[in-house]
Order: C-alpha cells, then sequence, then structure tokens
C-alpha cells in the first residue's frame, strides 16, 4: 500500500489531508484551462536590466532549459524584459508557452530554448 502524495506549486500534501485538499481544490475552483497553464517556474526579482532569478523551481520549464539562479532574463521571444513585472506581463499574455529566453549569466548572453 501506499501514500498519496500531490504536489501543487509549492504546496505538498502527504496523505488524505481533507481540510487541506479543500483549500487546495478551492484555489483552483473556476480557473480556466489557460490559467492553469504550466509556467516558466522561475522565482524572480528586479535587476537593473531585466528579472534576476532568485529560485529556479525542480521540473520547470526553466529548469530543463537550463535557467540558474543568478542569471538575468532579458528577454521572451525577442520581448525585453526590464523588470519582474515585466516578466509576468509577457508569460501572461502568451496563448502558448514562450520557445525562447534570453538570459544575461556572467557578463555573456545566451537563448536557451523552452520546450514543454
Amino acid at each position: 500500500m501506499g501514500v498519496p502524495v500531490i504536489v501543487a506549486g509549492d504546496e505538498v500534501i502527504v496523505g488524505f489531508d481533507r481540510p487541506r485538499l479543500e483549500r487546495l481544490a478551492e484555489r483552483f475552483r473556476g480557473r480556466s484551462a489557460e490559467a492553469l497553464r504550466p509556467r516558466l517556474g522561475l522565482r524572480v526579482k528586479d535587476a537593473p536590466a531585466g528579472a534576476e532569478v532568485a529560485a529556479v523551481h525542480p521540473g520547470s520549464l526553466a529548469e530543463r532549459a537550463g535557467v540558474r539562479v543568478g542569471d538575468v532574463v532579458e528577454a521572451i521571444d525577442d520581448q525585453p524584459v526590464r523588470s519582474a513585472d515585466d516578466l509576468e506581463r509577457l508569460v501572461r499574455a502568451r496563448k502558448n508557452t514562450p520557445g525562447l529566453i534570453t538570459v544575461r549569466r556572467g557578463g555573456e548572453r545566451r537563448l536557451l530554448h523552452l520546450a514543454a
């Protein structure tokens, strides 16, 4: 016999914790399929020329593309990113998962491919 483990974003529920499961279900109730589409999996903060990566979630699109903590996101699909808010707005506005992310790492610009 096994124990169910549910992972939703940063929340992990082990077993049949009904109150936590109900709270989790409430967070997603009424959201459209587009609102639930995969995200990049980054936690970012404003940087002088973009959005600096503070965390990369394991298994996310960004991790698979090779984004690292400390990278500065400069563009999504050639659209400039000037702040953390810009990055969020650009990703939310897309109908599909972005294909390219441009980052600056150690003074070098890198073009990384995001694959769903």
